[in-house]
This record gives C-alpha cells, sequence and structure tokens, in this order.
C-alpha cells in the first residue's frame, strides 16, 4: 500500500502545493501536557515557497486507502538550510479546543480549601472552555488545603498530576486526569489493543540497575502533629521519595505511582514498524514477532511517525503496562 497525507494550512488544502517538493514529515505524540510536534521539510532549492506566517494552523491526516487525522499543530518555527536548500517548518499542538492558552500559562495566585481534587481540575478545565475527565482513582480525594503561588494553571495542574501520581492531557474539548501506562480509558474500559507483527527493528533494555522494590514516604499527621512515614512495596532496597506530604492518602499515591515508575524503567523497549497512524501515546500494542521477550502487551510512552522519500513509518517507545508491571 502506498501511504497517503493531506496537509490544511489556515482550512486550505495545500497536499498538491508541496506534493512534489515534500522531504519528510514528521509527528511526534507524547504523553503529558508536553506539546505534540509536526516538522515539515520542504525541498526550496529556487526560493519558491513563501515564509508562512507564524500561527497558521496546520491539520494534518495520514493513512493509506483511508486516512486518519493526526490534529492541529500552530506554526511557531522556521529554519532554512542550504546545499541543498530546504526549509524546515515546526509547529505545535493548536489545543485549539482550549480557549486561550496564554492565560492557561499565566501566572496566578490562589488557594484551595476544602476540595475534591476532581472539583479543582474540572475548575481549571471549565476555564478554558472544556469539561474535565478523571480515572476512577482520582474522584474521591479530598485535599483541606493546597496553595497556588505565582503558578500558572498549566503548572499547577502538572504538579497535582505529579502529586498524585496522575497523566494529565488535553483531549479534543476535554481534559483528561488519568492513571498513566495502564492501557485503560479514563472510566476503567480497556483501550483497544493493536497487533504489531512486522517491525524493521527492535531493541528492548532490561535493567536491574537501581532497582527497588519498596517506597518510603513520609507525610505530616495534623492529627497528632508529627511527621510520620509510610512504605509501599514488598522487597529491599528502599528508595526514598524527599518531599514530606500533607496527608497520608497523598503519600500512599505518590509512593505507589513512583514504584510503578521504578518498574517501568525496569522495561526499556524501541521499535520501528511500518507506518501506522492510529499508534500513538497511551495505545497498546501486541508485539506478535522476535523472542519470548519481546511479545505481548506494551503501552506506547512516546511515538514518532515519519514519512519520507523512504516510506511511512512508526517509531515507538514503550515500557510494560501497568497492570503487567504490578504483577
Amino acid at each position: 500500500m502506498k501511504p497517503k497525507y493531506q496537509i490544511s494550512a489556515d482550512d486550505t488544502d495545500i497536499t498538491k502545493l508541496i506534493q512534489s517538493r515534500l522531504m519528510s514529515l514528521t509527528i511526534s505524540d507524547e504523553i503529558g501536557l508536553v506539546s505534540d510536534t509536526m516538522t515539515l521539510e520542504l525541498d526550496d532549492r529556487d526560493s519558491a515557497f513563501a515564509l508562512p506566517a507564524f500561527g497558521a494552523v496546520l491539520d494534518v491526516a495520514l493513512g493509506y486507502d483511508e486516512l486518519f487525522p493526526m490534529g492541529k499543530f500552530v506554526a511557531d518555527e522556521i529554519e532554512l538550510k542550504t546545499a541543498p536548500q530546504t526549509i524546515v517548518i515546526t509547529a505545535r499542538s493548536s489545543n485549539s479546543n482550549l480557549r486561550d492558552m496564554g492565560e492557561f500559562k499565566s501566572p496566578k495566585t490562589e488557594s484551595w480549601d476544602k476540595k475534591k481534587l476532581s472539583d479543582i481540575v474540572q475548575t481549571i478545565a471549565g476555564k478554558y472552555g472544556m469539561s474535565a475527565e478523571l480515572s476512577n482513582t482520582y474522584t474521591g480525594i479530598q485535599i483541606d488545603h493546597i496553595d497556588q503561588t505565582e503558578e500558572s494553571d498549566c503548572a499547577f495542574i502538572q504538579r497535582l498530576a505529579q502529586d498524585y501520581g496522575a497523566a494529565v492531557k488535553i483531549a479534543g474539548k476535554k481534559m483528561l486526569f488519568i492513571d498513566p501506562l495502564t492501557g485503560k480509558f479514563p472510566d476503567g474500559a480497556p483501550m483497544p489493543i493493536i497487533p504489531i507483527t512486522t517491525v524493521s527493528s527492535m531493541r528492548l533494555r532490561i535493567s536491574e540497575r537501581n532497582k527497588y522494590g519498596k517506597v518510603m514516604a513520609k507525610y505530616y499527621d495534623m492529627d497528632t502533629a508529627e511527621e510520620k512515614e509510610i512504605t509501599v512495596g514488598g522487597s529491599a532496597p528502599t528508595f526514598q521519595l524527599r518531599d514530606t506530604f500533607s496527608d497520608q492518602q497523598q503519600a500512599q499515591m505518590r509512593a505507589n505511582a513512583k514504584l510503578a515508575e521504578i518498574a517501568d524503567g525496569t522495561y526499556s523497549l524501541t521499535l520501528e514498524t511500518v507506518g501506522n497512524p492510529m499508534l500513538g501515546a497511551e495505545s497498546v500494542i501486541d508485539i506478535q514477532v522476535g523472542r519470548p521477550e519481546f511479545r505481548g502487551k506494551w503501552v506506547i510512552k512516546s511515538c514518532r511517525h515519519t514519512l519520507n522519500s523512504s516510506g511511512f513509518k512508526t517509531s515507538i517507545e514503550a515500557t510494560k503496562t501497568r497492570e503487567a508491571s504490578n504483577g
């Protein structure tokens, strides 16, 4: 099958305009609020292209017989090169459904008292014209007090996600606050499993170095006015978190998240396969080739789609699903 693509700039289809000049098209997708990126490299040997306007919205689709939308990206960087003469356009995910990105990243000060975590996430999402969707893990968490001091809503929501071991991502008109790397939707339903039957290359790093079996976290007990600690996991050695958390629940969740993060680092898989636009961060794949250690279910941490003169390839960084890692 011959790969196809479609690119629109500010709602104008420019596919035919650049078709004979396209050198490479790359799209990167990552977990979290890290901006997904699109890079377009064009043959500009006769200076035929006018420089695109910063802020132009590029809408990209990839596929074969059927094209799949890969997202909208805002052009924010241009590089001109010679020998050969090319133009490279870098664009980042637009989050066009987020009402005011500038305000989302502007520092602000606020105190949150006697709030559920879900209410805080929903309030912040609502300020920017979005709804919030949280995994069941986080819906019942009560926060007595937390300060947001000269901190943007973007940074604050990421701090909350880190404190409670969640992943946060904007998808469409939703702010997702989810269990990371579990291969599940926010409601707990399993994601579709995408089989991988053909690979160009695979590399699996299995590391025992610094493999901690337990995690210890400290918290302040308001009732007894004492600092206490909790430990999760089974076997030594023990990793000690530096922060002192505000309550036992937060300490427990952060310790569990750190233990899962350590397990993620034990199995690190990279592979390149035939281009598949349905693959993305948090997708679950089932590798059906190679040694037994390669085979089975993995969850994608980051994904890069590249279309050039060599064809359409997808490169993946993955780890065992958190379910699998936790046994």
